[in-house]
């Protein structure tokens, strides 16, 4: 049999297992949906908000974010200090978190693929243009020509100018042309940008409650408030734990619980982690709702009496590899031991907000005079909740002890049988009618015996 000799350029012993260009940017675009390639872009810009101005609780005031959507392109510009130059060389543009790259402090770009996905997804062309106080670039990709070479992966800067640039000018620049089919008409649809802004206020109340302006194709997107009912007898809890989970740095944690306006719809956990929200008035086991504690503490399944219901988890940590969160930031990482803490801390929490509710609901066969809670519910302040003072436990004043319950009995009659019995036994209403006919009764059919 003839020998195979091998040559320089066809090692014989080696298989070639290398990806192509294009079957990865197909996998790292399949499994995520175009609202969340873009919250991961405005989730950069945060980003850089941080590294501007360091700190959980921060001013933003001045910073912005302008995102704009449409049939013929996309675009997102921020005010937050741009992309410095060694970081652009080396990190931002590589795909997954290298070595060497020093995180951001409290940082929500977590998995070093969040822009390369969004804009692999919206189109054929994109660049990124940046201002920094040391430097100012461009990089411009045209992802079709730069899929034919699968060899070389890297991307070109250009228009480099060193600063230093005034503080005012710095920021970074997205733009995206040349947008696949399917995405331009995702863009034009009045639905989808409706969506984008619901899940941006959502997502970003945090930074934006701190004072980021981020508008969408012009309008303004306005924050959601945090408030709970404090005052008349009603106190909600907050908590604060602090843990080591093997981290950079620890991750602490804030809850609060309480009652708010019934609203199905916003009824409720909200867990954040380092500002971003991942959860959404969240009803599921997820957060506790059905479950059970080692020591027996149970939440039942939510249904409607409990649309007072407020629940707001933030998770922190400098190291943000450490919060329980998934790759695309829509859920939780049931299997991290941080969420598995923080469920049986949402359950303890949540449960003497659920007797409260279950009062609550109890009270609608009572009198007026009678409804203490919905008496107290109704005089409550709505409280932000950085203004609320440190408390174990949701708590409540309870209400005296009460007569018996009571019941309404409702039937109709023929008018003129009612107007006789009503002259006979000199009723003035069908009201004092059903009473005095009811107390007829019962005297006789029931005290009697």
């Amino acid at each position: 049999m003839a020998q195979l000799v091998p040559t320089d350029e066809d090692d014989l012993t080696k298989v070639d297992a290398s990806p192509t260009k294009a079957f990865f940017v197909e996998i790292i675009t399949k499994d995520i949906q175009l609202d969340e390639a873009i919250q991961d872009l405005v989730d950069n810009c945060i980003d850089g908000a941080k590294r501007l101005r360091p700190g959980t609780d921060a001013d933003y005031n001045g910073l912005t974010v302008s995102i704009n959507v449409g049939p013929n392109g996309f675009s997102i510009e921020d005010n937050c200090g741009g992309i410095p130059l060694e970081v652009a060389r080396k990190y931002a543009f590589k795909f997954g978190r290298a070595k060497g790259f020093k995180r951001t402090s409290h940082s929500v770009g977590q998995f070093g693929v969040g822009m390369k996905r969004a804009l692999f997804k919206m189109g054929d062309k994109f660049s990124v243009v940046s201002v920094e106080p040391e430097y100012s670039f461009r990089v411009d990709v045209d992802v079709l020509a730069w899929a034919d070479d699968d060899v070389n992966w890297d991307f070109d800067i250009a228009d480099l100018a060193e600063g230093p640039h005034p503080a005012e000018t710095t920021g970074t620049k997205i733009s995206v042309e040349a947008l696949d089919p399917a995405v331009a008409s995702t863009f034009s649809q009045q639905a989808f940008v409706g969506k984008l802004r619901h899940d941006i206020r959502v997502a970003q109340q945090h930074p934006m409650r701190l004072g980021l302006a981020i508008t969408l194709n012009g309008e303004a997107i306005i924050p959601t408030a945090w408030q709970l009912k404090e005052g008349d007898g009603i106190s909600p809890a907050y908590r604060r734990y602090e843990d080591e989970l093997g981290g950079e740095s620890p991750l602490v944690t804030r809850l609060y619980a309480g009652v708010g306006e019934s609203s199905r719809a916003h009824a409720g956990w909200y867990v954040f982690c380092n500002g971003r929200c991942i959860l959404e008035a969240d009803q599921e086991a997820t957060t506790g709702w059905s479950e059970v504690t080692d020591e027996g503490v149970n939440v039942p399944k939510y249904h409607g009496q409990f649309a007072r219901f407020r629940g707001y988890a933030f998770l922190d940590s400098e190291d943000s590899s450490i919060l329980p969160w998934n790759t695309t930031k829509t859920g939780l990482d049931l299997e991290s031991d941080a969420y598995r803490r923080l469920q049986g801390r949402l359950i303890e929490i949540t449960r003497p907000v659920i007797d409260f509710l279950n009062s609550l609901d109890a009270e609608k066969d009572f009198e007026d005079a009678d409804k203490v809670l919905s008496l107290a519910i109704t005089r409550a302040s709505s409280v932000a909740l950085e203004r609320l003072a440190p408390r174990p436990a949701f708590a409540y004043t309870v209400p005296p002890k009460r007569g018996p319950a009571l019941a309404r009995i409702s039937y109709q009659k023929p008018q003129a049988e009612v107007e006789k019995l009503k002259a006979e036994l000199g009723a003035h209403s069908n009201k004092e009618l059903g009473e005095q006919s009811f107390e007829y009764a019962f005297s006789n059919l029931v005290e009697d015996d």
